[in-house]
């Protein structure tokens, strides 16, 4: 057993002499600074962000200060228009290159890459921009002096942030208790994700005496019982203790006391539902247990529902603007259906909406007339009753172009859980309880799970959607509808529709 009398030398530190000796220079201990998922995108999106701006500076303050190309107006007074044109345009391009994907920011070489073609396409997408864009096409080398500068410090600051960030003071250790099921859930989490974000797992608490030092999964180990907690939390440097018990009534009062302490002496103390989230951006749906209550966000405030009104106007604008882009490419689209298979143009299906309700969407067909002569089955990312068309069609999404109709009377949105067939939707009920909460809000177009998950062919995948459509559920608001968005724009740039 890795208990009190075990707690010495042999639990290994893992630090290497580089991170040794960035500890001490810095005066940390490991976890201090460490940052969570959400601080790491931030903190690349503000460099980035400071990056261009501070390019389009310097580009102005040279050809105006040194070389005195431009009128005194062209760099004084400075006008903030042109510092917001530029921000706009770095988001949707940023999302588009993935430069927010913390696996991608890891990697020094496809980070760097990434990172400057964003900024080259930026800087170029601001020249040709009008009067509210700053003067540089009063001269070619003011827009090569803000590309080059622009080219340069986003390339010198994503390798910055491959091998300073990822060093151990700004790693945060995990310690879990409970080496069940949950817990395992989140360490294959962790394993999975935390190399590349700053998260690694230290080991396992658990009271059960069989599973004392023993390997759990992998390389990691139950190191201890309640009593050893805080010594262990204390001696591993851990910044999070995850709490992986379902049944919370079953944490005995020894457990309770070291959580506590742990609290005390400034460690996170996180229930796992909560931290999953936070890793993943999914709710782990199988592992709630009867914890209904971890589904709960805050309370319909009065600026969300201000952004249901906002949704519902903005669903009847695009559903318009939608239908006027399908009658334009329906002609099109229907002679190319038909030419390749003969059969129907339009394929009509049963879906669930909010409440549980029934409606009919229609799509243009994108397989065979008979794809279902042998009853409802799940699609697949490369299904083979698909036409050469309708490969088309799905990669671009163009076949969801009729559910324009559907946003503007209301039985679908913009953004939301995409509905379900009724008979895969009872099958799912009786594999998982928490399934029916996905009718609490109106089925969108677009979702959290279309853009983070591939598509569902299996049971199995469909559970992961899941885990997605609740966070959505619960977190939905402006900030991640507006997210999503830019995701689906990326999707159909890449035409990754399945």
């Amino acid at each position: 057993m890795a208990g009190k009398g075990t707690l010495s030398d042999e639990i290994p530190m893992d630090l290497s002499p580089r991170s040794r000796w960035m500890t001490r220079a810095l005066g940390l201990s490991r976890g201090s600074l460490g940052l969570y998922f959400s601080d790491r995108r931030f903190l690349l999106l503000a460099i980035d962000l400071l990056v261009m701006s501070g390019a389009l500076f310097l580009a102005l303050w040279t050809r105006t200060t040194i070389f005195r190309d431009f009128e005194p107006v062209g760099y004084f007074p400075l006008q903030p228009i042109w510092w917001i044109v530029l921000i706009l345009l770095w988001a949707p391009f940023a999302l588009i290159f993935d430069c927010y994907n913390l696996r991608l920011a890891s990697d020094p070489a496809r980070s760097v890459v990434y990172a400057v073609a964003c900024a080259l396409i930026v800087s170029s997408a601001y020249l040709v921009i009008p009067v509210y864009s700053a003067p540089l096409t009063r001269s070619r080398l003011a827009w090569f002096l803000f590309a080059g500068i622009a080219v340069a410090g986003e390339g010198l600051w994503r390798l910055a942030y491959a091998w300073f960030f990822r060093q151990m003071p700004f790693v945060r250790r995990v310690l879990i208790v409970g080496a069940g099921g949950s817990g395992q859930a989140l360490a294959a989490e962790i394993a999975k994700h935390g190399d590349y974000a700053g998260v690694q797992l230290a080991g396992f608490v658990d009271d059960n005496p069989d599973l004392r030092d023993q390997q759990v999964m992998a390389e990691y180990r139950v190191l201890g019982d309640s009593q050893d907690l805080a010594a262990l939390a204390q001696r591993l440097d851990v910044a999070d203790i995850v709490v992986a018990i379902t049944n919370t009534q079953a944490i005995r009062p020894e457990l309770m006391h070291a959580l506590i302490e742990c609290w005390i002496a400034g460690m996170c103390v996180v229930p796992m539902a909560i931290y999953y989230e936070q890793v993943t951006g999914a709710i782990p749906a199988e592992h709630l247990g009867q914890n209904l209550f971890a589904l709960v966000g805050t309370h319909i405030s009065l600026g969300l529902r201000l952004w249901l009104i906002f949704r519902r106007l903005a669903d009847l604008v695009v559903g318009a603007l939608g239908l006027v882009v399908t009658g334009l490419l329906f002609p099109f689209i229907a002679l190319a259906i038909v030419l390749e298979s003969p059969g129907p143009i339009l394929y009509r299906q049963e879906r669930v909406g909010r409440g549980g309700q029934t409606f009919w969407l229609a799509k243009f067909r994108s397989m065979v007339p008979d794809a279902e002569r042998n009853g409802a089955v799940w699609a697949t990312p490369n299904d083979d009753r698909r036409t050469r068309v309708g490969k088309f069609l799905r990669c671009t999404r163009l076949d969801e172009l009729p559910q324009f109709w559907n946003v503007f009377n209301g039985t679908m949105t913009l953004i939301g859980p995409r509905p379900e067939r009724p008979e895969f939707v009872e099958r799912l009920t009786g594999s998982f309880p928490y399934f029916p909460i996905r009718h609490s809000v109106t089925p969108g177009l677009t979702g959290w799970a279309q853009v983070r998950f591939r598509y569902a062919s299996s049971v199995d995948d469909s559970l992961q959607k899941l885990c997605y459509d609740l966070y959505y559920i619960k977190r939905r608001g402006p900030v991640l509808d507006a997210l999503i968005c830019l995701y689906t724009l990326r999707v159909l740039i890449r035409m990754e529709g399945s």
